[in-house]
């Protein structure tokens, strides 16, 4: 009879064959999938089907075999069938919930699920299997730590082991080429060879390292050093930037519009690089990396607390969105690490084993991180539920104005829990509202913006010299369509935009320019409009830096037209010093006097 030790136990050999099995299993499920999909069969004419089958196929075998040789039989039979079950169902959810209501051929998971979803099984195997190694359901931080090192390496060294592969067989094929066979080339771009032999490369990267434990710790024990040394740099850097929050204040940081982002990213490499230099705990650390721990424990609470406070004002001003109750989950799980290796820190100066208590706070973060994202992935907090309640609420109550509130977000963004609201809020009595939602149902898209106001160009425009007034004709142009390589003013084309204007003749035809002033003190342009007989049009420019002075002369009229130094245009001539007019390049040197 069968002893549920007998994988522990078997030896390599009897390994190798099962993970072989396993792994052309994984190969010909996959190929299968891939060909459904192409051919729209099924399972590929069904999403809620597909999914679920693609992420089982996908990451349970190589869990499965990641854990043979190690895991009891029972134990990994049971993790099996609950790796399964969850794949299959965060599947089903993902597709029910999400982008399938508007696209019935777009069959995969959302990324973030693929990416999280083997996050969290990576970290539940971690946990799984260090419980299973000590027969305990909470195991000892070593048993974790080397559970969890085996498996990242295993994983790591596994991608490598096939890209290599794949290099192999290319370069083989390159050299059949050499002498015009092809074969080789023919026979690895089948989908048929591709999938099963990439499967199959995989099964065998990691039952060699699996039989190679000293290989793994030695490549383990190699990068949780070089990644420990760097802590150090780090720890100076999260400390000079607190430092320099003194001085700088708060503002430079907001107007970023990106900080939880940046400040959470900066306190989990602080959490990695923490962990390589503590490692299992059992090594002793130069004095060095000693207080490079403490100072960046230290520097993790304000850190995550600073995240905190930033989403909370992008959440005040705007409400919660999908990517902003991702953050939030990302801040919760940064929390406990934050406040648990600051208590860790404080411990180790009041002469308990020097953080010591890294070890409970690492193996609680992780229950706390799965809980996380089943809460996120489930209907429990699905991030798109949360976030449509959130924007409804504000539209409702008045935070955001009926016109301003962006209807195509809940079509775009938040799946059927969006595509629900938008068909409640077409039915609203608020006219507005109804209309909106109805255009963002139908077409998609914001409305098309409003007819832009008329510019009232003389109220815009302050001419030069004093008692002057622009051509009627200028006037009455719509600069909104006229096509030019050079950029049209600003106040020709928008309502309460400010600029000044100075009439003369700068081409000798007995008809007067206008230049277009933009700007102030020695950094004004002048854009020189001429008029011809389709219209006014942009004929160059007066272009910037200029003298001190310049601007305030050519207001007062106190400036002489010099001899042209082109065919057809003057220049415009201040205290003996010519303004060049050029129809191309906006910007010039100009030699002043001292």
């Amino acid at each position: 009879m069968t002893s549920e030790a007998d994988l522990e136990s078997a030896p390599p050999r009897t390994l190798f064959l099962v993970r072989l099995a396993l792994g052309a299993a994984q190969g010909l499920a996959l190929y299968l999938l891939y060909r459904a999909a192409d051919a729209h069969v099924w399972p590929a004419t069904e999403p809620t089907s597909f999914a679920p089958l693609l992420m089982t196929a996908l990451y349970v075998p190589l869990l499965v075999s990641q854990a043979m040789g190690s895991m009891r039989l029972r134990t990994l039979l049971i993790w099996a069938l609950l790796a399964a079950i969850a794949c299959c169902g965060l599947a089903i959810y993902d597709r029910l919930g999400h982008s399938v209501i508007f696209n019935k051929d777009d069959l995969l998971p959302q990324f973030s699920l693929f990416f999280f979803g083997f996050a969290g099984l990576f970290i539940a195997q971690s946990l799984i299997a260090g419980g299973d190694a000590e027969r305990r359901y909470i195991a000892g931080y070593s048993s974790y730590f080397d559970a969890a090192w085996k498996l990242g390496v295993q994983l790591a060294l596994s991608a490598v082991f096939v890209g290599v592969f794949w290099g192999v067989l290319w370069l083989g094929a390159a050299l059949f080429n050499l002498i015009k066979l092809d074969f080789l080339e023919k026979l690895i771009e089948h989908d048929w060879f591709a999938i099963p032999a990439t499967a199959l490369a995989t099964a065998a990267a990691i039952h060699l390292t699996d039989v190679r434990a000293r290989l793994v710790a030695g490549i383990r024990g190699v990068m949780l050093t070089l990644l420990g040394w760097l802590l150090p740099l780090m720890a100076l850097i999260a400390a000079g930037f607190l430092l320099g929050l003194v001085f700088t204040g708060f503002a430079p940081l907001w107007q970023t519009k990106a900080a939880a982002a940046g400040l959470l990213g900066a306190a989990a490499a602080l959490v990695i690089l923490i962990n390589a230099a503590y490692q299992n705990g059992e090594t002793a650390r130069p004095a060095l990396l000693r207080i490079a721990e403490l100072v960046a424990s230290f520097a993790l609470v304000p850190l995550v607390l600073i995240a905190a406070y930033a989403l909370n004002l992008r959440v005040t001003q705007y409400g919660w969105t999908v990517e902003r109750i991702a953050t939030l989950a990302c801040i919760i799980a940064a929390l406990c690490y934050a406040f648990g290796y600051a208590a860790a820190a404080v411990q180790s100066l009041l002469g308990r084993p020097w953080m010591q208590l890294l070890q409970p706070v690492n193996i609680a973060t992780s229950f706390v991180v799965i809980a996380l994202l089943l809460l996120l992935f489930t209907p429990v907090a699905d991030p798109m539920k949360l976030s449509v309640d959130s924007q409804i609420a504000r539209l409702r109550d008045g935070r955001i104005s009926a016109a301003a509130f962006d209807y195509d977000y809940l079509k775009r963004e938040t799946g059927r829990f969006g595509l629900r609201a938008l068909h409640k809020l077409s039915k609203s009595k608020d006219a507005t509202i109804a209309r909106r939602a109805q255009y963002a149902l139908t077409t998609g898209g914001a409305l098309p913006a409003p007819p832009a106001a008329p510019v009232d160009l003389a109220a815009n425009i302050t001419v030069w010299p004093k008692g002057k007034m622009l051509p009627a004709s200028l006037l009455k142009q719509n600069w909104r369509a006229v096509k030019t390589e050079m950029s049209v003013p600003s106040c020709l084309t928008t309502p309460g935009f400010r600029c000044e204007a100075v009439l003369t003749d700068l081409n000798g035809d007995g008809a007067e320019e206008a230049v277009i002033v933009n700007g102030r003190d020695i950094y004004w342009w002048g854009t020189v409009l001429q008029q011809t007989a389709s219209g006014w049009t942009i004929a160059g420019m007066l272009p910037s830096p200029h003298c001190k002075g310049d601007l305030q002369a050519l207001r007062a009229g106190k400036f002489t037209m010099a001899p042209p130094k082109s065919p057809a245009w003057k220049t415009l001539r201040i205290d003996g010093r010519d303004l060049a007019f050029t129809p191309a390049n906006p910007l010039s040197n100009v030699t002043c006097p001292r």
